[in-house]
């Protein structure tokens, strides 16, 4: 019998060192989950905070047998890994290594993204990005960021396969690019 799992949409977003901290980021949750499949990376202004650091975002689905609960307190968990100081009150309010939020959750089919409300992230999920805004990430031996990709981790050899699917994030491909669970 296998596990039920959930579909989910997330947000990551770094403004420290983010062609560092995006792909530290992916490769762990990418071991964890076995498969998500990543938006381009776009350069974004700091909003709602005091910072000159521009963020480097981009989004991804994935699925997980954890409840959501439990996937944000992994999720947090990664973001302390990668230096983020959760513990300090102002911390939603400073720069960050890394910020992994989850944007939707659907049990039953892949996120349509309808509750994203960042206006970069509905650029994202529109395929309405220009091409300069996007950036490019090293991911070991794979370049991401200037189109959707599908990542997978081969646990025989403990490396990363990249997939580039060229589709947007949420077409209808998107249940096909993941393994039944």
């Amino acid at each position: 019998m296998t596990e039920a799992t959930m579909w989910y949409l997330c947000g990551l977003g770094s403004n420290i060192c983010p062609e560092q901290n995006l792909p530290r980021a992916l490769d762990i949750l990418v071991q964890k989950t076995g498969c998500l499949r990543i938006s381009p990376v776009v350069a974004t202004r700091p909003e709602g905070i005091d910072s000159d650091r521009g963020f480097l975002n981009a989004l991804v689905v994935l699925q997980s047998p954890l409840s959501e609960r439990e996937l944000k307190a992994w999720f947090n968990g990664v973001e302390e890994t990668l230096g983020r100081d959760r513990s300090d009150p102002a911390s939603s309010l400073k720069d960050r290594t890394i910020d992994i939020d989850i944007l939707e959750a659907r049990a039953d089919h892949p996120p349509d993204g309808r509750s994203v409300q960042e206006p970069y992230f509905r650029a994202l999920l529109a395929d309405q990005v220009a091409p300069h805004d996007c950036r490019t990430l090293h991911l070991g031996e794979w370049t991401l960021g200037q189109a959707t990709a599908t990542i997978y981790w081969d646990h025989r050899t403990g490396h990363e396969i990249v997939v580039d699917q060229g589709q947007r994030l949420l077409d209808d491909t998107l249940e096909a690019a993941f393994p039944r669970q």
